[in-house]
């Protein structure tokens, strides 16, 4: 038992361990926190989603030895008992002036489209003597599961996974050179694929990738970045159908790093960026570009089929007092003109903020998303067209003042959402899908600094509009905060009102929430929560049931 502690807390999760600073690490360390929570609950008009007295025995206490942390969680109640690792998939990274070693479970990058942050079980080294940048992995990226026979769900099935990658490269972090390889396999014997009806076969892949990632700085404010990646994916690494079939040079020239056959394919990817940058301000032109189902077994996820073009500036003035950051550009999909239409968007985003002075100032913020969809290779039916407009606007001015004594707050916002469909046959059919979104609200803060007091009032009204819905919410919320002891003693209440207003009728929600806390001994900690609701209806017509929850929480915790 002693054996597996200090083996699961020498391979448990974190950040690269530098080994020549062990003496001045303390041998042994506990910290973090237990807590214990009794909760109350009971509701009326609707089913109840809980028991009416309930426990929950809580702590994450971590254990420290010479700098190698192991953080544990566990939790204990009438419902669940578990004890848990967050890191079950554990691993380490302990490290030597420039020398890194990964044990364990890693996420690690080498690319954005190679070795891209998948988690992987193994070890690998990564070296970086004066500009000299290496690094290796080798490891498990996904263990096999079989198909739910019960169920016939596909969900968990896959094949045992495994993969290596390399980078080498020249530079800094700011100014490098580097190459890139990832080779991936799933092991056909880990799962019997065969044995199941063929709505449920995958079969096993293969994945060859190499890419170039690069940033250089010249003439002291410009730089180009930019990366880049081709990817050879096999579906099927026991498909019959070879390459003597085919005239591509390519795959047969890959033959001897990669698996190919009649399932592969090829794509590739990249971005890159040429930009100024000064003291106050910088602009940048911007270019992706991935093709249609280009695929890494290192990488999570990619927005594939996607051509793009941006201009992105940004800058600050008036000693940072206005401060602005933007882009502006064009994007479609069908890069390769395989689909029978293409869709055309224009992309935008801008964010602004200003300190008018010492007490005024303003946050504002744009987007806008125009889709425009064309055909292509064929005439389409008119009720697949598509031609859209989604802009979101929000600005929301503030206004501070304080002394020593007191402070006065005051913040506005107002939300803007709007999607136009312009699409023609649905207008001729009077079948509206546009969609408009409109929230304001108002928050003013009283504060006697002197006596650890502060009230404050919030009301807002939203409006969502869409295909003959509409729905209104008018409230308001009144609020206050006291502490005492110095801090060691503090409560805070709200009571909140609103008014919902829809096609199917209406209904007065009442909000109210209490909660206090007491610190002692320094360690020691007491909370107690109130919360309630009610939702009455105004009318027999409405489809919302009118019901009220009630939830009190009284709860000890212990620091340590």
């Amino acid at each position: 038992m002693i054996f597996i502690c200090i083996a699961t807390l020498l391979c448990s999760s974190a950040k690269a361990q530098d080994i020549s600073s062990f003496g001045n690490q303390k041998p042994f360390v506990l910290s973090g926190s237990i807590q214990l929570r009794g909760v109350y609950y009971t509701a009326t008009g609707i089913p109840p989603d809980r028991s009416p007295f309930s426990y929950i025995f809580s702590g994450n206490p971590t254990i420290n030895i010479y700098g190698f942390s192991a953080p544990l969680n566990f939790t204990v109640s009438e419902q669940e008992r578990s004890f848990r690792q967050p890191f079950n998939q554990f691993g380490i990274s302990p490290h030597y002036k420039w020398i890194t070693i990964h044990l364990g479970y890693r996420s690690i990058i080498f690319s954005p489209y190679t070795l891209a942050g998948y988690t992987m079980f193994g070890a690998g080294i990564e070296l970086t003597p004066g500009k000299f940048r290496f690094g290796f992995m080798y490891g498990k990226l996904a263990s096999a599961t079989t198909l739910d026979t019960t169920t016939q769900s596909l969900v968990p099935f896959s094949f045992s996974r495994t993969a290596y990658a390399v980078k080498i490269g020249v530079g800094t972090p700011k100014t490098f050179f580097d190459i890139s390889f990832l080779k991936a396999k799933d092991d056909p014997t880990s799962v019997n694929y065969k044995g199941y009806d063929s709505a449920y076969t995958i079969t096993p892949a293969a994945n060859t990738v190499f890419g170039i990632s690069t940033r250089i700085n010249f003439f002291k404010k410009m730089f180009i970045e930019a990366n880049a990646a081709g990817s050879i994916y096999t579906r099927d690494i026991n498909s019959p159908i070879t390459l003597d079939s085919f005239n591509n040079t390519l795959f047969k020239a890959a033959r001897n790093i990669a698996i190919v056959n009649g399932t592969s394919e090829f794509n590739t990817a990249f971005d890159g960026a040429i930009g100024f940058k000064a003291k106050t301000f910088t602009v940048k032109l911007q270019y992706n570009r991935i093709d249609p189902d280009f695929q890494s077994m290192g990488a999570y996820f990619f927005n594939n089929d996607v051509e793009s073009y941006s201009f992105a500036p940004s800058f600050r003035l008036f000693k940072n007092k206005l401060r602005f950051s933007g882009s502006i550009g064009l994007q479609h999909d069908n890069v390769k003109g395989q689909k029978e239409a293409t869709s055309q968007k224009v992309i935008g985003t801008g964010n602004l903020s200003i300190e008018f002075s010492q007490h005024l100032g303003l946050d504002a913020n744009y987007t806008n998303f125009s889709n425009n969809q064309t055909p292509k290779t064929i005439r389409f039916a008119d009720s697949l067209k598509i031609a859209q407009t989604t802009q979101n606007f929000s600005v929301s001015p503030r206004f501070m003042i304080s002394n020593t004594k007191t402070s006065n707050t005051v913040i506005l916002s107002a939300n803007l959402m709007q999607l136009n469909d312009y699409n023609n046959y649905f207008a001729q059919n009077a079948v509206s899908r546009n969609i408009n979104f409109r929230q304001f609200f108002i928050n003013y803060t009283y504060g006697l600094l002197p006596a650890q007091f502060s009230v404050y009032l919030n009301a807002s009204t939203t409006n969502m509009s869409a295909s003959g819905i509409t729905d209104n919410n008018n409230g308001f919320t009144l609020g206050a905060n006291k502490s005492f002891f110095k801090s060691a003693f503090s409560i805070n209440a709200s009571a909140g009102v609103f008014f919902d207003t829809r096609n199917d009728g209406n209904s007065n929600i009442l909000n109210l929430s209490a909660n206090m806390q007491y610190s002692f001994l320094k360690k020691h900690g007491i909370n107690l929560l109130f919360y309630y609701t009610n939702n009455k209806p105004k009318n027999i017509t409405s489809v919302l049931p009118g019901f009220t929850e009630l939830r009190g929480e009284l709860g000890y915790m212990y620091t340590f």
